[in-house]
């Protein structure tokens, strides 16, 4: 049973966007906060393009 239809494309834009949001909150807007905030967006952001990869593309 598949609960999503996930392919390897859409699995690699999710590593890849949290890869870049990890590295752009970091050394960016979240600079100054813990870790912890930033790699809660950054998984956000993740899941986001996942979701968006799946179902509109």
């Amino acid at each position: 049973m598949i609960v999503f239809p996930v392919s390897w494309q859409d699995t690699g834009s999710g590593v890849f966007a949290l890869a870049a949001a990890s590295l752009g909150y970091g050394l960016g807007p979240l600079a100054a906060q813990p870790s912890r905030t930033s790699i809660r967006y950054a998984l956000l952001a993740a899941v986001a393009a996942l979701l968006v990869d799946i179902y509109l593309y």
